[in-house]
């Protein structure tokens, strides 16, 4: 007696194409009702604006970077060596008021925050607040 075989079936892998297609589509469509992956407000950014700045109001002590890059600490010029080394010795103060002007430039100011950091001293940046009629309060 002769035995007969049935054909094999074959074993199909599972095709996932259609649904990466259809998630990139869905993904396409919220982004386009949505408008944008993040909100605009997160990404507007306003620099502190200074003018007729009442410096007696700042807290002390204050560390001003001139936009030649001098120091000038409670009123008094000051040489940064002088500072940064016044500060590792522990005669210097320990913690800074930093106030910049808004269009210096910011890597003038870190490196000037670094250093100082690196020295010992705890940096604070101070920004002012200008009210509607463009005038600054601290």
């Amino acid at each position: 007696m002769q035995r007969l075989s049935l054909p094999r079936h074959e074993t199909r892998k599972p095709d996932f194409s259609l649904a990466m297609v259809n998630i990139v589509l869905l993904l396409v469509l919220f982004f386009i009702v949505v408008g944008a992956p993040a909100d605009p407000a997160e990404r507007d950014i306003r620099l502190p604006e200074v003018r007729d700045l009442p410096i007696e109001a700042l807290p002390r002590p204050l560390l001003r970077l001139t936009s030649g890059d001098g120091l000038v600490l409670d009123g008094q010029i000051v040489a940064r060596t002088a500072l940064i080394s016044a500060i590792r010795q522990g005669d210097g103060p320990q913690m800074l008021h930093l106030l910049v002007a808004r269009d210096h430039a910011a890597r003038a100011v870190l490196a000037l925050s670094a250093e100082l950091g690196a020295a010992g001293a705890q940096v604070k940046l101070v920004t002012v607040r200008s009210g509607p009629d463009g005038g600054g309060a601290p």
